[in-house]
């Protein structure tokens, strides 16, 4: 092999490397996924609450209704680990009409600021940016635990029979009480 060859091979391979090296800085997260930002997708099922400070993993209502059970294609469903955001009373921070989980903010009691000063990022917000669309357009409008979704989706507002909200009778959007399975206040 000519040294101009061997020479052009070291060349990439460096450079190669110094990319592979730095990619995980580039990323959220970094090498350990920890200090996700607000309004950042997060992991409920990690060991670990990945977050920023100040900031908490939502979960969805679907995932505490369903964890430890079995899906319907007859699959245990995995129980929410540490990474799942908890108040200081140890109940989970759902998020109403959201299908996904993102980092956002809490106070010092660990529940979930409502929409406001304290709280602005879209995907923090009850109907998760365009989330509860899209629970409506996928499993419709009486499917528990998202009764009342689309009329949520259609005006941004709670159903108003029985003055409740669908996620969970008597509750408001950023504190469901919904409690870990195995009573470890899952932080």
């Amino acid at each position: 092999m000519s040294s101009l060859n061997l020479a052009r091979i070291s060349a990439l391979v460096a450079v190669g490397s110094v990319a592979f090296a730095l990619a995980p800085a580039g990323c959220i997260g970094g090498y350990d996924y920890s200090n996700v930002p607000e309004g950042d997708r997060c992991n409920p099922y990690d060991s670990h609450n990945e977050c920023g400070s100040g900031l908490n993993c939502t979960v969805s209502s679907w995932q505490v209704a369903n964890q430890g059970g079995t899906s319907y294609q007859g699959t245990p469903e995995v129980a929410l680990g540490s990474g799942a955001g908890t108040n200081s009373a140890g109940a989970y921070n759902v998020l109403a009409f959201c299908p996904e989980n993102y980092c956002c903010p809490v106070d010092g009691n660990g529940n979930l600021y409502p929409p406001g000063p304290n709280n602005t990022n879209p995907n923090c917000q009850p109907g998760c940016n365009g989330g509860a669309a899209s629970i409506c357009a996928s499993i419709g409008d009486t499917t528990a635990p998202y009764v009342g979704v689309c009329g949520f989706a259609d005006d941004g507002g709670y159903p108003s029979e029985a003055g409740s909200t669908p996620e969970d009778a008597g509750s408001t959007p950023e504190d469901t009480g919904s409690t870990p399975a195995d009573g470890s206040g899952g932080g």
